[in-house]
């Protein structure tokens, strides 16, 4: 793991789908525990780095804008379940 801003990453997207609703909301709550609010209000870059486990389906996405030029690759994990230590 790197704390560099700058370093290549991948898109890993919760699904609001009713079916992925309690994936979203563990994730949420792990947040919440390093004071980190993430919803469709919130969201933004968390003070500090923090290690974490994803398990997701890789999905090669279409070629579309994403939030930031280092992201690395069109794959994509999602639907995703996040574990936060």
């Amino acid at each position: 793991m790197t704390v560099d801003k700058s370093a290549p990453r991948v898109i890993v997207e919760t699904i609001v789908d009713s079916e992925f609703c309690s994936a979203r909301q563990a994730a949420q709550s792990q947040l919440a525990k390093h004071s980190f609010k993430l919803d469709s209000q919130h969201g933004g870059e968390l003070p500090q780095a923090l290690p974490i486990s994803v398990l997701g389906m890789a999905f090669e996405d279409f070629d579309h804008t994403r939030g930031s030029a280092h992201v690395a690759t069109l794959w994509e994990l999602h639907p995703a379940i996040v574990t936060i230590p």
